[in-house]
């Protein structure tokens, strides 16, 4: 396994080009079972501006949102701080790989999509917001909890179970680079039974099925941008007006692929990385606590022309004064309702 802040990586692990003979697979959960970053396969692209290289990419969360608050069409607010994640590329060479510099990087064409997952532990009740359709887990997803939380679980790549190729890029046909596990790829047994779970938040499975990316509101796909990121021209994709229409626990799922690429043997777009980020809580407009002041990074973000909404001070929820609404005049309560309409600030409800 990689290790990720090297730019240099011995790859005895794909076997001098293994991975080209593998099957391609729709969708796996690799081995690479970190919630913030995830390695993909390498791919041997044909067309586009990786011809002729066989190229790995990652893709890793260094911002993940903390809280939102529940949509409303007429009140959006999103997720806060926005979602970042970071794109890099990195040539496999035959004994080593070289990380790509931003001069090497076309980055038009690149695009990065999520997908929306709720995090179900064992106190959500039934038929909570945070629930697709009103159920908890699914039978696989209960059968497995144990195998997690024993410390023996080992994912392996395999079919995710009834996952349908473009369901999550609206019609986009996307095709996984993974290739199955090396334990399986020379043996002539059958694969193990397909599995519903595509990820683990801590001992928590996450499941396909569970998916409920029509909860999000707001650009799902998004380009990249160059910044400068501790010290290093870095490509990331920023998240800026995501928000969710439900009340829970929720994960994101990052997904990134090339539009002017093609892999060989391909015919569709090929998913060229993916990352699962950190849980996230949706409050009601009610229990919203308020938001802390704008990170370092949403800052320097907004330094290169994203727009974002950027506080210096942290901004809690306004109470309302118990008996200071029925003794104000109704002049003044004309004006504060005419400042209401004029112009509502980030911590208003």
């Amino acid at each position: 396994m990689y290790t990720s802040g090297s730019h240099s990586h011995h790859i005895h692990h794909y076997g001098g080009g293994v991975y080209q003979n593998g099957p391609q697979q729709q969708i796996t959960d690799d081995s690479f079972s970190s919630a913030t970053g995830q390695c993909s396969s390498p791919i041997s692209f044909e067309c586009g501006q990786f011809t002729g290289k066989v190229i790995r990419s990652e893709l890793c969360e260094i911002q993940k949102a903390d809280l939102g608050r529940k949509y409303a069409r007429v009140d959006r607010r999103p997720l806060d701080p926005p979602p970042v994640v970071k794109l890099r590329f990195f040539e496999v060479l035959d004994s080593s790989e070289r990380e790509l510099t931003y001069e090497e990087i076309q980055i038009l064409g690149l695009l990065c999509t999520v997908d929306l997952f709720p995090v179900i532990t064992s106190d959500t009740p039934s038929g909570s917001p945070g629930t697709k359709n009103g159920h908890k887990k699914s039978n696989s997803s209960a059968s497995s909890t144990s195998t997690a939380s024993s410390g023996h679980y080992s994912p392996i790549s395999y079919d995710t179970h009834g996952y349908t190729p473009g369901s999550s890029v609206h019609n986009l046909p996307l095709t996984s680079s993974s290739v199955y596990s090396s334990r399986f790829s020379h043996s002539h047994h059958s694969p193990p039974v397909p599995s519903d779970i595509v990820h683990w938040c801590e001992n928590v499975p996450i499941t396909e099925s569970s998916k409920m990316t029509d909860a999000l509101v707001g650009a799902k796909f998004v380009q990249p941008q160059f910044i400068d990121y501790e010290g290093t021209r870095t490509l990331v994709f920023v998240f800026s007006d995501l928000a969710v229409k439900n009340e829970g626990t929720f994960l994101l799922r990052y997904r990134s692929f090339d539009l002017f690429s093609r892999a060989q043997g391909q015919t569709d777009h090929v998913i060229q990385a993916e990352c699962y980020g950190g849980p996230f809580r949706v409050y009601s407009t009610k229990e919203f606590p308020g938001l802390q002041a704008s990170t370092e990074l949403t800052k320097l973000i907004s330094r290169y022309g994203v727009r974002l909404n950027i506080r210096e001070t942290e901004r809690k929820r306004r109470k309302k004064d118990s008996g200071g609404e029925g003794s104000s005049s109704p002049q003044i309560m004309r004006g504060k309702r005419k400042h209401d309409r004029t112009g509502l600030s980030d911590d208003e409800d």
